[in-house]
């Protein structure tokens, strides 16, 4: 008899993470028990502690871009040692507090992981779609406030905040499960801020994920917690 059982989309099994190496090396987390935790579908979780205590290195570990030194980081019920990078990192995302923003037009920035990396033509050829067009594009940026910039405009001109929202937008259009966003409101005036914060509610809503780190919004907390707490352990609260 099959099991109707829904899998947590992530789940870290006592993560041992250090930040540097030799003397210099900082433990993040120190790979027991009380360094386990699960993400599920649909849920926004603020990762939270102190200044240095490592939040960007565990979101960038959980990205792969950063070593695992031990533990097990499960997509679903898949072992992290079983899947590729490449192929983690399309179902996994990494936002970070400063975006690249390549010299080209919106769209071309837009546009560039979708026609470029391998794995992702793959991702569109197995769905059986194409390349977003002209209107979708203009949807997407309607959705964070950007719909009175053309997409022929040269993308290096926007603002810091505008090329914040453009980011979430190009990172949107990959389709991810999970989206790490280290600090994306950082630097960015109130009101593009927001827009990014609602905009990855509205992710959550449909379907995503999301972790996020941000100072800004430390007083809105009403979602679940991960907690570091300095001592190489962290802890999960549900509010």
């Amino acid at each position: 008899m099959m099991s109707n059982t829904v899998l947590p989309l992530l789940t870290a099994e006592s993560l041992k993470i250090q930040r540097g190496e030799g003397q210099s090396a900082k433990l993040i987390l120190k790979g027991d028990a009380k360094c386990t935790f699960i993400i599920e579908t649909g849920q926004f979780y603020y990762l939270t502690g102190p200044s240095g205590v490592g939040k960007s290195t565990l979101l960038w570990t959980l990205a792969r871009l950063h070593p695992l030194i031990a533990g097990i980081l499960r997509l679903h019920d898949i072992r992290h040692t079983e899947i590729t990078v490449a192929r983690w990192r399309t179902e996994i995302a990494l936002l970070p507090q400063r975006p690249v923003i390549m010299q080209g037009t919106i769209a071309d920035n837009l546009l560039y992981p979708l026609h470029t990396f391998h794995i992702q033509k793959e991702r569109l050829k197995e769905r059986q779609e194409s390349l977003p067009n002209v209107e979708t594009l203009e949807r997407e940026l309607h959705s964070v406030g950007l719909n009175d910039l053309p997409l022929e405009r040269e993308a290096t001109s926007l603002s810091g905040g505008q090329q914040a929202r453009l980011a979430l937008i190009r990172l949107l259009l990959t389709k991810p499960k999970l989206i790490l966003a280290d600090e994306p409101t950082a630097g960015v005036d109130k009101i593009a801020a927001d827009l990014v914060f609602n905009r990855l509610h509205q992710f959550c809503e449909t379907g995503g994920a999301v972790i996020m780190t941000s100072h800004m919004y430390a007083d809105r907390i009403k979602n679940a917690q991960i907690q570091l707490d300095g001592q190489g352990t962290l802890q999960l609260i549900d509010n």
